[in-house]
């Protein structure tokens, strides 16, 4: 009888194993749950249009957005340094595909929006570019176009219409886009050439709107870092700014459809 019942504690305690084993091997082959927040380095024009479109996202999937806005340029050094972030969108295709020829990222660039040119005006509203020239207008805020989409396309459309060597003297250099536009909101320059995006719901700003096609387009590219702790939230946030709901709240900021 003592024998009996050794054999059969003993193959209890067997099957009691193999299911173990069975049951983890399970769960070992279980999708991981999707982490609650990502990371999004971004060009400092989505500044305001950041809120509703985390918003709109974290509503839908539930994850967390939290921005880090740069210049796109110094955004991508950032990234090649090892900077923590989970998805780069950039406002010019060129500082993607640069990072995708070197092995950083885990998907293509995927290009979103068009941000928009305009000339901020402090005192007095322009009605043309030659106006800058204006005795009045004795500083002129653009972001640096080494490392700015937007600084760039001032640049180009400054030298499209002949000014940009006799207004080059006016110049006062930012960070960034945002930081031009800050330039001009506190006196430090009389114009500035910004995004569209970060005045367009300002009832206070006199702003002129640059003829696109003085200028390269404004590609406003969004991909997914290879480094991402957080791939499956980062692939859907991705996708999310490509799909309609976010189009909507991006065209009430003035960015146009690809």
């Amino acid at each position: 009888m003592i024998l009996i019942f050794n054999k059969i504690k003993w193959i209890s305690y067997a099957l009691a194993i193999i299911l173990s084993l069975g049951t983890m091997a399970c769960k070992s082959e279980n999708p991981v749950p999707p982490a609650s927040s990502i990371v999004v380095a971004t060009a400092a024009d989505l500044v305001k249009v950041s809120e509703p479109l985390a918003a709109a996202f974290e509503h839908r999937n539930g994850i967390r957005v939290t921005f880090s806005f740069g210049s796109s340029g110094q955004l991508e050094q950032q990234i090649r340094q090892g900077a923590p972030f989970d998805v780069y969108a950039p406002a010019a295709r060129s500082y993607c595909e640069s990072l995708r020829h070197d092995g950083f990222l885990e998907a293509e660039c995927t290009v979103f929006a068009l941000g928009r040119l305009v000339v901020l005006s402090g005192g007095f509203a322009l009605e043309s570019l030659s106006e800058l020239e204006d005795k009045r207008i004795q500083r002129i805020a653009l972001a640096n176009p080494l490392h700015a989409p937007y600084g760039l396309a001032a640049q180009q459309t400054l030298q499209a219409v002949g000014l940009w060597q006799a207004l080059e003297p006016k110049f006062v250099y930012a960070d960034n886009v945002a930081h031009a536009l800050q330039m001009a909101k506190t006196g430090n320059a009389e114009a500035a050439l910004v995004a569209l995006a970060l005045v367009a719901k300002d009832a206070s700003s006199a702003f002129l709107l640059v003829d696109a096609s003085l200028h390269a387009p404004i590609e406003q590219t969004v991909t997914v870092l290879k480094a991402s702790h957080n791939q499956q939230g980062a692939l859907a946030f991705r996708d999310f700014l490509a799909g309609p709901e976010a189009r909507q709240i991006l065209a009430a900021y003035g960015f146009g459809h690809p």
